[in-house]
């Protein structure tokens, strides 16, 4: 049963979930009741947590990921060891809620509201349209993740240092390392002069992103190429244009049709035989040639550092939103050889991991 903060039981009234409230047959809450019951729903959940922190029953976690549970399983995993080596043991201190939207972002603040409903003391949100969903349904439960957009700019955080709302997490540097992955595909590719860059034009960082690594393409002797993609069926269209033909390297700027489809955008690449840069390994790991960007492991693990502290009470909006702690380099000579790029020995001494 839902408790108020004093330990007292919610009344029936208040402890029903939004979809029960929005079922046929229940006239629909005014706005003021819907933000009552928000921080009556949002307070419970705090209570909940700092008595599992003082050693009562098991804190709520919410997991809100848009791909479904086989994509990227490693950061579910990651995230458990930062709780244990926080001493916090799964089962005992707290428990997993998972919710995935099956690469459906419509799905994302339905599913928040799942959460924000079933008593969740934090929501992990996995991605920037994830952390956008939770912060739209709740503004009292704590909401954390990797934030490829600058919460700032965005309106997520007043400032990096003190975020002053319900989220906060790790910023991933996105405009400025788009910036040095260009500068890593021509250091590949020396003779290189158009790159495509895959994008999605409606994304939120799309404009800030494009803009800052233009500039840097300018320096380099580098012409961009936009490359809209918003599907599966984009993705593959895009590299059969006529214009695509004279691009001599790939690029993505990060956006959820990109991280839904890394193996098909990997394994163009590599029939296109076209040298790619991104953001993660996984890429690297589908056929892509080379990524540099923060260790997403390492990130999951700085979320449960966030975790174990907002669970012994500290308020959110006093946590700083901190950068990586760790970048790797990843290369895929396989793919080198496949298409038949023969990459410096500089280079390949940098990796972090060389696959082949």
């Amino acid at each position: 049963m839902a408790c108020l903060p004093n330990g007292m039981p919610m009344p029936d009234r208040f402890a029903r979930s939004a979809e029960e409230i929005r079922r046929p047959g229940h006239p629909r809450p005014t706005r003021g009741r819907r933000s009552f019951l928000a921080v009556l729903l949002g307070l419970a959940a705090a209570a909940g947590a700092r008595r599992s922190a003082a050693g009562g029953s098991p804190a709520r976690i919410g997991w809100l990921k848009l791909q479904g549970p086989s994509n990227a399983p490693d950061q579910l995993h990651a995230f458990r060891e930062g709780m244990q080596e926080r001493g916090l043991i799964e089962g005992r201190d707290y428990v997993l809620e998972q919710r995935y939207a099956g690469d459906d972002a419509t799905h994302l603040r339905a599913l928040a509201t799942e959460l924000a409903g079933a008593g969740v003391g934090i929501i992990v949100a996995t991605s920037e349209p994830s952390i956008v969903a939770a912060a739209r349904v709740t503004k009292t439960v704590p909401v954390i993740g990797r934030m490829n957009d600058n919460p700032v700019v965005s309106g997520l955080a007043r400032s990096l240092a003190r975020p002053g709302g319900n989220v906060t997490g790790i910023y991933a540097l996105t405009e400025q390392l788009n910036v040095k992955r260009l500068s890593l595909l021509k250091e590949a590719v020396p003779g290189l002069r158009r790159v495509g860059v895959l994008l999605q034009p409606r994304w939120s960082n799309a404009e800030r992103d494009w803009q800052a690594t233009l500039h840097a393409a300018r320096e380099l002797g580098v012409e961009l190429r936009a490359m809209n993609v918003a599907s599966a069926e984009d993705i593959a269209a895009a590299f059969e244009r006529p214009s695509a033909r004279d691009v001599g390297g790939i690029m993505t700027f990060r956006n959820p049709t990109v991280v839904t489809y890394l193996k098909q955008i990997a394994g163009l690449c590599r029939k296109h035989r076209l040298p790619a840069v991104f953001d993660a390994r996984e890429y690297v790991e589908a056929g892509g040639l080379m990524s540099y960007g923060p260790n997403i492991d390492a990130i999951y693990r700085q979320l449960a550092d966030y975790a174990v502290r907002l669970l012994r009470g500290a308020p959110p909006g006093e946590l700083p939103i901190e950068q990586p702690t760790t970048f790797e380099l990843v290369i895929n000579r396989r793919t080198a050889k496949a298409i038949d790029v023969s990459l410096p020995p500089g280079l390949l001494a940098r990796a972090d991991a060389v696959i082949g």
